[in-house]
């Protein structure tokens, strides 16, 4: 569960990048491992709007060219689920092993998100919703853990 919860995180930040406007490329860090601290050199691109909330074709890329790995997110349309206007996106990366894509949609108030992650076999692995206060998580076997945040 807390590795979901990491990737929620991440992908709200990519999506916060995307909408954003600016466009950086050349970027370099430096990120401190535990045992010893390495520079790594990423590059981070993005591109939108960041006047409107579902900026379609608005994308965001971070690389390290060092060791390929890659994570993308593209704003892809909009969908009306269950009569809510919601913004997509797909997040792509080859940095997990259990996850390659995420379709990620959420609401223009934030109050109403979901997201389906697959494998790179294009089989589900996991899905979440949040709905009127309602946190429904499905695992690839198809268990359901609720969760309502009004109580």
């Amino acid at each position: 569960m807390k590795k979901w919860l990491v990737l929620l995180i991440v992908i709200s930040c990519a999506l916060f990048a995307a909408s954003s406007g600016c466009s950086e490329s050349g970027e370099d860090g430096n990120h401190e491992d535990a045992e010893e601290e390495e520079e790594i050199e990423m590059e981070i691109t993005s591109t939108g709007n960041s006047e409107d909330w579902c900026s379609v074709g608005s994308s965001w890329q971070a690389s390290n060219p060092q060791t390929g790995e890659m994570v993308t997110m593209k704003i892809t349309g909009t969908e009306v689920i269950d009569g809510v206007l919601m913004c997509k996106a797909v997040y792509e990366t080859n940095t997990e092993e259990d996850v390659s894509k995420i379709e990620y949609l959420w609401s223009e108030d934030g109050e109403t998100v979901f997201w389906i992650a697959y494998d790179e076999s294009g089989k589900m692995v996991s899905s979440f919703s949040m709905k009127e206060g309602k946190i429904t998580v499905t695992d690839e076997e198809g268990n359901v853990m609720e969760i309502n945040q009004d109580s």
